[in-house]
């Protein structure tokens, strides 16, 4: 989607004109300007639409694949709507969540696959991704959507990500958190899979806080 696209669909959600333009701190003139296909020819009010749609310059002026995205920050970027706070999170692939979780600050790129609307989720540093295997099924299955807070602090029963690097073949798990004979314990619901115990070398990334059945 390049920028006009991205401006249609954003006043098709409800704001106006005016809202949009001083949203992204342009003036009305350059929003209606684009829609009759003239495009800005100045640096600085390419930047504000990247920074606003979290989107290279590049796609935002040839409409490159979303699964190209780079999403150039991950403050928040809010919108209030009837159904609440309205917040874009990223859709990142299983190793992607690492440069998250694992750096004392946020990192200034990162690649998405998608930037997805959701309302009232917590944390600073949320993400979501696919699931992506049956081990957790039927509570989640291959390909749904998952919710992870790396901030949000878990506690026994909870779902969360766990970086388990210790021999298994899948370094990073989806599991949920049990206590079992004063250990805890990595317990897949499928019985498939096996419990694997929750060691100082494991690190949890992140709880998950919400389970999308469909975008």
């Amino acid at each position: 989607m390049n920028v006009k696209s991205l401006i249609l669909w954003e006043l098709g959600e409800g704001m106006t004109e005016k809202e949009l333009a001083s949203a992204i701190d342009v003036s009305p003139r350059t929003l209606t300007n684009i829609l009759a296909d003239k495009f800005p020819q100045d640096s600085a009010s390419w930047e504000k639409f990247a920074r606003y749609f979290r989107m290279d310059v590049d796609v935002l002026q040839t409409g490159g694949s979303t699964h190209s995205i780079t999403m150039l920050t991950l403050s928040d970027r809010t919108l209030q709507s009837a159904a609440g706070l309205i917040r874009k999170i990223p859709l990142l692939n299983w190793h992607a969540i690492g440069q998250i979780v694992t750096s004392e600050h946020l990192p200034d790129v990162i690649h998405a696959e998608a930037m997805l609307d959701m309302t009232d989720i917590p944390g600073k540093r949320t993400v979501a991704l696919k699931v992506k295997d049956d081990s957790m099924e039927t509570m989640f299955s291959e390909g749904e959507i998952i919710v992870v807070d790396p901030d949000s602090k878990w506690k026994p029963g909870d779902y969360v990500i766990v970086h388990h690097p210790g021999g298994h073949p899948e370094p990073i798990l989806l599991r949920q958190v049990q206590p079992i004979g004063g250990h805890f314990m990595l317990h897949p619901l499928n019985r498939k899979y096996e419990d694997l115990p929750l060691s100082k070398q494991d690190q949890v990334w992140g709880k998950i806080v919400r389970l999308i059945l469909n975008l």
